[in-house]
């Protein structure tokens, strides 16, 4: 009788064990302590979903983050004939004391004089929403607005976030936007105040660890004298004709964010002077070169 074993076919090689990554991912490591004053509910190791939602928080805006600049733009590629409007000026404050920075970061003044008034060679950019290219709004409505900003997020994120928004204190935002004369820049400046300074540092500083660790985002610009501000611009899109770019950085108890939005090459050194200028006006006095 004949073996019917002599007929089958070799048992295949076990596949090897599979191998530990020798590389670390950088979003698992534990998240920094000094987000604690922000996340205080935070897992003790970060998850890409746990990142997502804190970097909505951080990203904080009513304006959507420079959205508006692609269709203003687009309109002022379709009609450059349009005469320019005149030159809108923000109302610069006396040498009285109208504004400023304590030693310690505690700023005074309204948002809107710290805000950067209209420079040279732009003039006042399209609306925010609904709330116009120049506003403050109080901490009452801002907290409100951001809350509503993340209605699409999943019951359990939601409430996450919106509690972590309470626990920064917000008193204001002020909101500002310029366009080039040249029409081939917009910019989206927001100013966010809030009485919990350890959390506007640690926002801006998860903000630059976690773009960096991210490694999808090119690299924007340094600010001179300004060494924790961090730029980013998105993977570039082929055939694109436009670009973005956002930037973070913190000033005691302010948060300032700024949008740039233009033509493909951005001019990346106009939007970065524009946040000098702006980072240098409310910069805490104890922290100056």
């Amino acid at each position: 009788m004949t073996d019917e074993t002599t007929n089958l076919p070799p048992e295949p090689e076990p596949l090897p064990e599979p191998q530990p990554d020798s590389q670390p991912d950088p979003l698992s490591e534990p998240l920094p302590e000094s987000l604690s004053a922000v996340f205080p509910e935070a897992p003790k190791r970060k998850s890409r979903k746990g990142l997502a939602l804190a970097l909505a928080v951080v990203l904080v805006g009513v304006g959507g983050g420079g959205g508006i600049g692609y269709a203003v733009l687009k309109h002022q590629q379709d009609d450059k004939k349009q005469s320019a409007s005149r030159p809108w000026k923000a109302p610069t404050p006396k040498k009285t004391g109208a504004y400023g920075a304590q030693s310690g970061g505690s700023h005074y003044g309204t948002l809107g004089k710290l805000l950067l008034p209209m420079p040279d060679g732009y003039t006042a950019g399209p609306d925010i929403a609904e709330y116009g290219n120049d506003t403050e709004l109080s901490g009452k409505r801002a907290v409100t607005l951001m809350k509503d900003s993340y209605r699409d997020l999943s019951a359990k994120q939601r409430k996450a976030a919106r509690k972590a928004v309470d626990q920064l204190h917000i008193e204001g935002i002020g909101m500002r936007t310029y366009s080039s004369n040249g029409g081939d820049l917009v910019i989206e400046t927001q100013i966010v105040q809030m009485k919990n300074k350890q959390a506007a540092r640690s926002m801006t500083d998860f903000y630059s660890a976690f773009t960096k660790a991210l490694g999808i985002y090119r690299n924007g610009p340094k600010i001179s004298g300004h060494d924790k501000a961090r730029c980013i611009l998105p993977p570039k899109t082929p055939g694109s004709k436009l670009d973005s770019m956002t930037c973070q950085a913190t000033e005691g108890d302010l948060l300032i964010t700024m949008t740039a939005t233009g033509t493909s090459p951005l001019d990346k050194t106009s939007a970065a002077d524009l946040l000098k200028q702006q980072l240098d006006r409310v910069q805490d006095p104890g922290e100056s070169a």
